[in-house]
């Protein structure tokens, strides 16, 4: 399903649903039962000019939809415009939506949909670069990022992030400075 999934299907929480800024064009693709939302688009993009995609790779997805934005989302668009990009992709190491890791299914084969992995490789073969910004996760996910890792490395797009935690995990976006540079992600061992 394309758009915004309908509510009734599975509500993520969150309250905050921010506009898309003027100018943006969104997207969104979300499972039938709208629990899931393998891709989320903007795109600025002048008439007449090729995109210049960047793809975020985050957590998991909240509340953003085709037509709303939630606040990590539109920091990401804010970095990616601030660096020239005129088209923001945005998936995530888990693809069920939800606005508290907590409230995350704590099976891995539930957390992340069959859909994931291969929606992220066309994403990241569509974007000049993969910005690494899923924060830490908790440990029973170990094995579904490093998954996505391999895949997503294996496209042969740069890898960056915005810093790493003590754990190695990419720094999650919302919470850093608007001028925190990107970064080379470390290569897989």
């Amino acid at each position: 399903m394309t758009g915004n999934a309908p509510d009734h299907l599975h509500d993520p929480g969150g309250k905050v649903r921010l506009r898309l800024p003027d100018g943006v064009i969104g997207g969104a693709t979300f499972s039938d039962c709208g629990r899931y939302r393998q891709a989320l688009t903007r795109d600025w993009t002048a008439a007449g000019e090729a995109p210049r995609a960047v793809l975020f790779v985050g957590m998991n997805p909240s509340v953003a939809g085709a037509e709303v934005s939630d606040p990590t989302c539109h920091r990401e668009l804010m970095f990616a415009r601030d660096w020239g990009f005129t088209r923001y992709l945005k998936g995530n190491v888990l693809d069920w939506r939800a606005t508290s890791p907590r409230d995350l299914p704590h099976d891995p084969a539930l957390a992340c949909s069959a859909a994931n992995i291969p929606a992220l490789v066309a994403m990241a073969q569509e974007a000049e670069c993969v910005v690494m910004a899923y924060g830490k996760l908790h440990a029973r996910y170990a094995e579904v990022v490093g998954g996505v890792l391999r895949a997503v490395a294996e496209t042969g797009r740069p890898l960056k992030c915005l810093g790493l935690n003590k754990d190695g995990s990419a720094k999650h976006p919302l919470y850093l400075r608007k001028d925190t540079a990107l970064m080379d992600f470390p290569a897989l061992a």
